[in-house]
């Protein structure tokens, strides 16, 4: 389906067998920055598409801040119908990729889908990309909409990796149990300490939390090489206004940092978090620790009046999927990670 244009309206052009119930309407599509557009809607759309998804005003904010911080590439392609803003098409640098591969999203409410504006938010999306460097995009699609993935496939893109979103109900969860996994752990002499405590014994605390989140995070099985996260983009996201300092858990040997594990508040979701990071030194595994922060974590979050915890993991990482089955986490269902090269 294309879309042909005069005198400031767009016609829609009828493919074969689809019938557009419209008719003549005025189609408006800019390129713009963080603050030049409405986030409120842009994340209502979202959710719209998938209404328990994870997305909300102020982690978008958060992201937005640290991108321009950082100077990285960080824009929107809006299309409106009428004046409604209706879909848009993110695209950016991500500080755990190489510079010459960018992520993709778009998005377009349901009710304005099927109509050839995120094909065209895509390719907009993907010349802005292409003219900042870009050598291939990064786009995600959730087996919840099949949808977006028949999008992404038509537009070239292709499978690479899948990940699974599990939750854990803290309902069903043995408190006795889960102190068990830690206290096995600790009777090995390993220690497990909230990055409060932490804080408290170190100077120089962050700094050395940076170090451990990089070294663990870039054994992370993916697709692409991983890049090391600035520390200003760690102590804007991971120690910033969603930084739990009682949950946010360290594993150490002696003085030696050896694992963590980050939950983060979901703003939407009052009773839940979302684990993100949780790793261990490549010495230090098999040894358990991985399973006794995750167990500590679901201690501290159904004392602090938590009822769920979420989080994600590729299908890849074969040795976290074991972890989290084994503390009975609930795979939900899968992201599918695209990859289109330029």
């Amino acid at each position: 389906m294309g879309w042909s244009s005069h005198g400031g309206e767009i016609l829609a052009e009828v493919s074969p067998g689809f019938t557009l119930p419209w008719g003549a309407v005025t189609i408006d599509y800019r390129m713009a920055e963080f603050g030049d557009f409405d986030l409120e809607r842009v994340v209502e759309i979202a959710l719209a598409v998938r209404p328990d998804g994870f997305e909300s005003v102020a982690e978008l904010r958060d992201w937005h801040d640290v991108q321009r911080a950082a100077g990285r590439l960080c824009v929107r392609w809006l299309v409106s119908v009428d004046g409604d803003l209706v879909g848009s098409a993110y695209v950016g640098q991500a500080r755990w990729l190489p510079p010459t591969a960018m992520v993709l999203d778009v998005t377009v409410h349901p009710d304005h889908q099927e109509r050839g504006l995120g094909r065209e938010l895509l390719e907009r999306a993907g010349a802005t990309a292409s003219e900042s460097g870009a050598e291939a995009l990064l786009g995600w699609a959730e087996r919840a909409v099949p949808r977006t993935m028949q999008f992404l496939e038509r537009a070239g893109f292709r499978e690479v990796n899948r990940e699974w979103e599990s939750t854990l109900d803290l309902s069903r969860c043995d408190v006795a149990e889960l102190q068990q996994l830690v206290d096995q752990v600790t009777s090995d002499g390993i220690r497990i300490v909230s990055a409060g405590a932490l804080a408290a014994d170190r100077v120089d605390w962050k700094y050395d939390l940076h170090r451990l989140y990089n070294d663990v995070m870039m054994d992370i099985p993916t697709q692409y090489p991983m890049q090391r996260m600035p520390f200003d983009d760690f102590d804007a996201m991971s120690l910033g206004r969603q930084f739990l300092p009682d949950a946010f858990l360290v594993a150490m040997d002696g003085d030696r940092l050896v694992g963590l594990t980050e939950p983060i508040p979901v703003d939407n979701v009052a009773e839940a978090i979302s684990q993100s990071l949780t790793g261990v030194r490549s010495d230090y595994r098999g040894r358990g620790i991985a399973s006794a922060l995750k167990a500590q974590t679901a201690v501290w979050a159904i004392e602090s009046g938590y009822t769920s915890i979420r989080t994600e993991n590729s299908q890849s990482n074969a040795a976290m999927l074991a972890v989290n089955d084994r503390l009975g986490f609930e795979r939900n269902h899968a992201t599918i990670e695209y990859l289109k090269n330029l």
